[in-house]
């Protein structure tokens, strides 16, 4: 009880004494006075105040209390663990609440200590750890591989873009089912597959590589293009698949430098036109063919300028 309320307890037994007295004064006969006594008495003792201040403000600091721990309870960001631990938090405040209640001896002490109490209640705000730090692992895994990705040369723009697209569609996954395990063991689990999901993240390059089979088409096209060619020397055949190789070899580095689609495609068309157009000239043969005509013409000269021969003798030569 507080002062205030002694004191009015105090009062109300007095009034109550001063009644019985008034009573005793009134009475006539020992027995009367016997009565007045045993009634005073009675009602005296009766007296039993009720603490209603500190009463009050208890029941204030446990409705906060309360409150405290069913705004916990609807956090979906903290576990389970760190619920209990908040909640452990937010009772220890409202204890040492009561405590300083129960101390109080004034109306005034009691307000203050409940209303200072309710405050320090309300200011449990504990912070998400294992939700957040299993998120943050999540995008540092993502980082990561879009590093990777960013890194390689044997794909294009536009398949970089997919496989982050991707890998950012495992992570948001992954973040949602952090979001949604209760407890901290089911948020590092969640974690766990979800790193695991990111990094197993791993594109397949399809435009380099397709481009790249079809300048080898084209070689080997042109290669056995110029094995069955018959005006063509072993030499000469050998020398032309080397030009055409070259041109093979430099239509791919050229893919590999290339970085969209586009230049991919383009860099194919380029490079297959240029292993196409590979189109060696006879030489040997050529030439030999060249020296027979021209011995064949200095010999018919020879015959035609004989004048020991008749017309029909020089035509059977």
């Amino acid at each position: 009880m507080t002062d205030e309320e002694k004191t009015a307890a105090k009062a109300n037994a007095k009034a109550i004494a001063d009644g019985a007295k008034e009573t005793i004064d009134k009475a006539v006969t020992n027995a009367e006075v016997e009565q007045a006594k045993t009634y005073g008495t009675s009602e005296v003792t009766s007296v039993n105040p009720e603490a209603v201040a500190k009463t009050e403000a208890k029941k204030a600091v446990d409705e906060a209390l309360k409150a405290k721990n069913d705004e916990i309870d609807a956090r979906t960001d903290l576990t389970d663990e760190e619920k209990i631990v908040a909640k452990a938090e937010a009772k220890e405040k409202a204890d040492a609440v009561k405590q300083a209640i129960d101390k109080a001896t004034t109306n005034a002490e009691v307000e203050q200590a409940k209303t200072n109490g309710t405050l320090e209640v309300k200011a449990v705000d504990p912070q998400p750890v294992a939700k957040m730090e299993a998120k943050k692992a999540i995008d540092e895994a993502l980082k990561a591989k879009n590093d990777e990705i960013d890194a390689r040369t044997d794909l294009t723009d536009e398949e970089k873009t997919a496989a982050k697209a991707y890998a950012q569609a495992k992570a948001n996954a992954a973040k949602e089912e952090i979001d949604k395990a209760t407890t901290n063991a089911g948020v590092d689990q969640a974690k766990t597959n979800g790193s695991l999901d990111v990094t197993s993240v791993d594109p397949q390059p399809v435009a380099k590589p397709g481009a790249k089979k079809a300048i080898d088409d084209a070689l080997k096209a042109k290669n056995d293009e110029i094995d069955i060619r018959r005006d063509l020397t072993d030499e000469e055949k050998v020398k032309a698949k080397e030009e055409a190789k070259e041109k093979a070899d430099a239509a791919k580095k050229a893919i590999d430098r290339a970085t969209t689609d586009e230049e991919v495609e383009q860099t194919e068309i380029n490079g297959t036109t240029e292993v196409k157009a590979v189109d060696p000239q006879p030489v040997a043969k050529t030439a030999a063919k060249q020296a027979i005509d021209e011995v064949l013409k200095a010999k018919n000269d020879e015959i035609d300028a004989r004048t020991d021969l008749t017309d029909e003798e020089k035509n059977c030569s």
